[in-house]
C-alpha cells in the first residue's frame, strides 16, 4: 500500500455520514445484479436496518474505521449473531467495506485481521460472517484468512 493507513475506533459525530453512505453502497451491492429491487423500498429498508441494529451503540457493536491520509477509507462493523442451529450468540462481522478509491490496497485484509485480534483479545474463540455468492473477491479474502463454510444457503428461481 503506497499510502499510510491507520485503523481506529468509530466516532459517531465524525464518522456517521461516511459510515451510512458506505454501508448503504455495500448493502446495495450485495443484491445480485440480476435481481431488480425498488430503490425507494431499498432506501427505507436500509434506514430501518440502521435504526434496528444501531451500529453506533457501543454496548452492542464495535466499528473499526480505516483511514488513509486522514480520510475515511472503510470500516468493519462487528456485532453479534445468534446461531440458527445452536442458539449460541457469537461475534459476527456484519460489514467490511472499503471506499472505491482505496480498494485493492490491503485495507479489507487489515481490518479483518484487526477485528479478529480485537475479538481474540476479548476471549472469543470464533467469529462468523456472511458473504454473498456473487462477491468472489470477498470470498477469496475470507478463505485466505481461514474462513470455511458453516452453513450454506441455497435457493432457486420458480
Amino acid at each position: 500500500m503506497s499510502d499510510s493507513f491507520s485503523i481506529r475506533l468509530y466516532d459517531h459525530a465524525r464518522d456517521a455520514r461516511d459510515f451510512a453512505a458506505l454501508n448503504y453502497r455495500t448493502f446495495r451491492d450485495s443484491i445480485p445484479p440480476e435481481e431488480p429491487i425498488d430503490e425507494d423500498f431499498f432506501r427505507s429498508h436500509h434506514k430501518w436496518l440502521l435504526e434496528r441494529y444501531t451500529p453506533w451503540d457501543g454496548a452492542r457493536n464495535t466499528i473499526l474505521v480505516a483511514e488513509v491520509g486522514g480520510r475515511y477509507a472503510g470500516h468493519c462493523w462487528i456485532s453479534t449473531q445468534t446461531d440458527f442451529f445452536t442458539r449460541v450468540e457469537e461475534p459476527w462481522i456484519f460489514d467490511i467495506s472499503v471506499m472505491p478509491p482505496f480498494r485493492k490496497r490491503g485495507l479489507g485484509s487489515a481490518m479483518l485481521k484487526a477485528a479478529q485480534d480485537f475479538l481474540k483479545e476479548r476471549g472469543f474463540k470464533h467469529v462468523g460472517l456472511q458473504v454473498v455468492a456473487h462477491n468472489a473477491a470477498a470470498r477469496k479474502m475470507y478463505e485466505k484468512f481461514g474462513y470455511t463454510p458453516h452453513a450454506i444457503s441455497l435457493r432457486r428461481a420458480l
